[in-house]
Formats: structure tokens, C-alpha cells, sequence
């Protein structure tokens, strides 16, 4: 298990290397990628799989190794994970899986989109959050943490990318909707 969490720290940051990285030169930037089928494309899904993929197994293999009650663990981990995926898979759908996947499409402003610019990262935040909780494993929610930071990165190496596209549109609306939730701007 130690291998596994190791190289599944490592992979996180990457991950979010190649996202700050994407933060600090837009113009050079791996997220989003610049176009489908290029190297940005397939490594920083692959890494992106193999680390949230390496931190579900390492919550698999060290279950509940902090003894917390099932009570505490099903309900509130359980209740997370659901919600979470409600919201992903909601944004997913009214954004569409293409767009989601990185490609330019259109500004969507309603639906969920009307009260978070980043509904989708808002689930899968809740969701690791609840994967922290339910395995309840020191070696998960270190690797958790990870993978909530880079949902965290994430808008800011999109939003220079979705003004260039959408412009004025786009500036306004970020203007309107908050990036998670409460404070826009």
C-alpha cells in the first residue's frame, strides 16, 4: 500500500503542477488543452485517472483503519458521495460530456450554472470529501486533500481561457456568478 499511496501522491502533484503551471502561463497552458488528440489532452486525463483511481484503492486497502463508527462513516461519506455525483453528473449533462472534457463550447449561464460557475468541481469536491469520510484512512485523505486542490486550481487555469473565448459574455457572467459559491468575482 505504501507503493500506492506514493506514486499516487506523486501523480496529485503533477496534476496539480501541470495546473498551477497552467495558472501561471495561460499561453502555454496543459488545462484546458489546446486541442483534442494532443499530448495535454491524453497525459493530463491519464494522470488525472491513475491519481483519483490510486486514492479510491488506497481508501480500499487501509478501510476504515481510523475506526471510525459506521454510523458516522455510511451516513455522512454515503450522503456526500451522492449529493456530489448528483451535482457532477448534473453539470455534466447540461454543459455536455465534450465540454467537460476540456473542449471549447458554448457559455452555459442557467441551470446550475446560474449559481456557481463551477458546479461540477463543486461535486467532485463533496464527492472526495465524502470518499475522505467514508474510508475513513489516514493514507487516503492526505491524497484526498490533493485531489480537492486541484479542483480548486482548476477554474483558475480555465477562467483566462473561457474569457479569450467568450469575451465580454464571459466577463460579465463571471461578474454575476460566484466560481464555487458566495463571494463573485
Amino acid at each position: 500500500m505504501l507503493i500506492l499511496f506514493i506514486l499516487t501522491a506523486i501523480l496529485l502533484v503533477v496534476v496539480n503542477g501541470m495546473l498551477v503551471y497552467s495558472v501561471a502561463r495561460p499561453s502555454h497552458r496543459i488545462w484546458p488543452p489546446p486541442a483534442q488528440q494532443t499530448w495535454q489532452y491524453y497525459v493530463v486525463w491519464l494522470l488525472t485517472i491513475l491519481s483519483f483511481g490510486g486514492l479510491i484503492f488506497v481508501g480500499l486497502l487501509d478501510w476504515n483503519s481510523l475506526g471510525w463508527p459506521a454510523t458516522v462513516q455510511w451516513p455522512v461519506g454515503g450522503f456526500m458521495i451522492v449529493v456530489g455525483n448528483i451535482l457532477a453528473w448534473a453539470g455534466v449533462r447540461q454543459l455536455s460530456m465534450k465540454t467537460t472534457s476540456g473542449h471549447a463550447g458554448q457559455l452555459v449561464t442557467d441551470g446550475l450554472y446560474e449559481y456557481s460557475r463551477n458546479p461540477q468541481y463543486i461535486g467532485d469536491i463533496t464527492i472526495i470529501a465524502g470518499w475522505a469520510i467514508l474510508s475513513a484512512s489516514p493514507w487516503a485523505i492526505p491524497l484526498c486533500i490533493g485531489g480537492i486542490l486541484a479542483f480548486l486550481i482548476t477554474p483558475f487555469a480555465e477562467e483566462p481561457w473561457l474569457e479569450s473565448l467568450h469575451g465580454d459574455a464571459y466577463r460579465d457572467y463571471r461578474r454575476r456568478v460566484p466560481r464555487f459559491f458566495g463571494v463573485c468575482g
